[in-house]
């Protein structure tokens, strides 16, 4: 008699066989609400008269949708000036990371270190990503400011891709570590130098996790709160601190402040929609096994 191979239980059975589906429903259902109630309240918020973003208890559904909120921002807070200094220093701090920290991933991947040395390397970037940015308030003003780069758009680039960076290495060397040898020995009896070599041959095999870091990079860049306030006054001012502004003595102006947050939103979201599928693959392929 042949023997029975029994498969390995998955996550789906083991909650399956504890709960049943009915239990599973529920659950699903109370994660969903808590994950897109929140952006329901975001935007109704934003198109709600004053009375009702303020009145107490809540209003969960606007009366009258209004758009003096939207009205409000762009005509009097430059929001589009905002809105161009964040898509710059996001995209530029994104184009920096992936180029360099992709090349850096690929020299500690293949360069000729043990792979003890390589661990500690991953766990090194790691590190740099992790501690908090907090702590280095103080000397980055410092030294922007003996640089003259207080207000420039050039010193968030630079704050961000010094973020962006470890990230970028530590997630590219679990897709560098994955290539074939074999394809990077024929490109070089074919004579292709090293930048030919990394960027037509290595660089395209890598697109699932160059659009995860990409994606990744990018959306840290554009939500960074803390330099950006620190280091920008007003021409270099980005959409986060922008949003904060909303704070003011006389209180919080929540319609304003919403409508912002959806302007801030709206981007992200459609980039992670069009890149959704190299995203999720990227991160199964190598991304989380580097």
């Amino acid at each position: 008699m042949k023997k029975m191979k029994h498969k390995a239980p998955t996550t789906d059975n083991i909650i399956g066989n504890f709960a049943g589906k009915p239990v599973r429903v529920i659950l699903i259902g109370i994660s969903l609400i808590l994950i897109v109630f929140p952006l329901y309240w975001l935007i109704t918020s934003s198109f709600k008269i004053e009375g009702e973003y303020l009145s107490n208890p809540p209003v969960l559904f606007p009366s009258i949708f209004t758009l003096d909120s939207y009205q409000e921002i762009f005509g009097k807070n430059q929001l589009l000036q905002h809105f161009m200094n964040t898509l710059i220093v996001a995209g530029g701090s994104t184009i920096i990371s992936v180029i360099f920290g992709s090349m850096a991933a690929y020299a500690v991947a293949r360069g000729s270190i043990g792979n003890r040395a390589r661990k500690w390397f991953g766990l090194w970037f790691m590190v740099q990503k992790m501690y908090p940015a907090i702590a280095t308030a103080i000397p980055v003003y410092l030294v922007m400011r003996s640089l003259h780069l207080i207000d420039t758009k050039t010193a968030l680039i630079i704050m961000n891709t010094s973020f962006n960076l470890p990230l970028v290495i530590w997630l590219m060397m679990g897709f560098f570590e994955q290539l074939p040898l074999e394809l990077e020995e024929s490109a070089m009896l074919d004579g292709c130098g090293f930048t030919k070599r990394f960027f037509l041959i290595i660089f395209p095999l890598t697109k699932p996790g160059i659009i995860a870091s990409a994606i990744l990079a990018f959306v840290g860049a554009w939500n960074e709160f803390l330099f950006a306030v620190i280091l920008s006054i007003n021409k270099s001012k980005t959409l986060p601190v922008v949003i904060a502004g909303f704070i003011t003595d006389r209180g919080l102006e929540w319609g304003p402040m919403a409508a912002t947050a959806v302007i801030t939103l709206v981007p992200v979201l459609i980039l992670v929609w069009v890149l959704q599928k190299n995203f999720v693959q990227g991160l199964a392929m190598g991304a989380v096994k580097g």
